[in-house]
């Protein structure tokens, strides 16, 4: 039995490294593609364009002004006389916001007296304009407490000291390339199964295996092997892509290595499935990416899993990719071990093992 498994194995093995384009995909999915999305599709805003309505022309007004382009957030991208003229920079997009400087700002601050700011901001993209508005909040305050502290004692309060553990800089790059190397294993996890069995019913070859003395269950785990090996081996060059990106380490890469495989064969236990249920490669490819969608909404990696319906809450946990990002994000970034991720090790197996099983049921059907 275990021959003819090896031979099954390395049959698919050959058809695959007898595909360039196949290898090209899988190699490209994990390293470029990796590395472009995490650099695209991060959160972070940076270099917004801010427009300066300065009515006060004080050292104070310009020190303020210093204050907001002083980090990499936002770029001035012009002084204006009055909120008509910085309208017109809105409404053609050449500004994101517009921060408007009252005429005794300088005095009131010097003054230690409480002042205002008018600030108006593009909402046509609501992510970028709340950003935007938070980071002008903060920049200032830290410029009020600042002249505050230093020309009269603060008034008494309480005062938040507040610390951020396993992301300091508060980027979001880190969380976005580890969210695409799961993508990107989970992706090929469920899509080479799927294709690998349909194709051969599709070829008519299945009907040739059916007369030899292959059994259903060895040729169920010829087909399942080979993308667990192929979906484990393409994460490692995904892994230098994270490190050139400088995402940290923080966990043991053994542990990394027993809860990825758990997940990959969650992930697989979906492609089997799917080509159990298809007769073509087009039926196929089409009912992968019908489940991949949802399932991608439902990771956390585009939308907060908590900002999300409480009835979608509990579809999430359905979805192997959203327990396969918090492996990787609680391994790589908080240290994460088994004792932290063991629950999300026993969702992927609630979800594959009923899955596999459903999927062996349907296939010694066919076979």
């Amino acid at each position: 039995m275990l021959g003819r498994i090896a031979g099954l194995v390395g049959k698919e093995f050959s058809q695959m490294l007898r595909d360039p384009v196949m290898l090209f995909l899988i190699f490209w999915l994990t390293t470029a593609e990796v590395a472009m999305c995490t650099m695209a599709v991060g959160m972070d805003v940076k270099n917004l364009k801010l427009g300066l309505i300065d009515n006060d022309r004080t050292e104070i007004s310009r020190a303020f002004t210093r204050e907001l382009i002083s980090a990499d957030t936002f770029i001035q991208s012009g002084a204006f006389a009055s909120e008509r003229e910085a309208e017109a920079g809105l409404r053609k997009g050449v500004l994101d916001a517009v921060v408007e400087i009252p005429p005794d700002f300088g005095a009131r601050v010097a003054a230690g007296r409480q002042t205002s700011v008018g600030v108006v901001v593009d909402g046509s993209n609501a992510d970028v304009a709340s950003r935007a508005r938070a980071y002008i909040i903060e920049m200032t305050s830290r410029f009020a407490g600042e002249r505050s502290m230093g020309s009269m004692p603060m008034r008494a309060g309480v005062q938040p000291a507040v610390r951020v553990w396993y992301n300091p800089s508060l980027t979001n790059t880190n969380f976005i390339a580890l969210a695409m190397i799961a993508q990107a294993g989970f992706m090929l996890a469920v899509i080479l199964p799927a294709a690998g069995m349909v194709r051969e019913k599709q070829n008519g070859t299945l009907e040739q295996i059916r007369v030899t003395p292959i059994r259903a269950h060895e040729m169920f785990i010829g087909k399942i092997l080979p993308p667990v090996i192929i979906s484990t081996g393409a994460m490692l060059p995904s892994l230098l892509v994270a490190r050139v990106l400088n995402v940290p380490v923080s966990g043991s890469v053994v542990t990394f290595l027993a809860l990825n495989l758990v997940f990959l064969l969650s992930a697989v236990s979906i492609g089997v499935f799917v080509a159990t249920v298809t007769s073509t490669l087009q039926q196929a490819l089409l009912t992968s990416f019908f489940g991949l969608f949802p399932l991608l909404f439902l990771s956390g990696s585009v939308t907060p899993i908590e900002s999300m319906p409480q009835w979608l809450q509990i579809g999430a946990e359905a979805s192997p990719l959203r327990h396969g990002i918090a492996i990787v994000t609680g391994l790589f970034l908080k240290g994460a071990g088994m004792d932290e991720l063991w629950p999300h090790a026993a969702a992927l197996a609630a979800i594959g093992v009923p899955l596999f099983a459903l999927s062996w049921f349907l296939f010694r059907r066919q076979w």
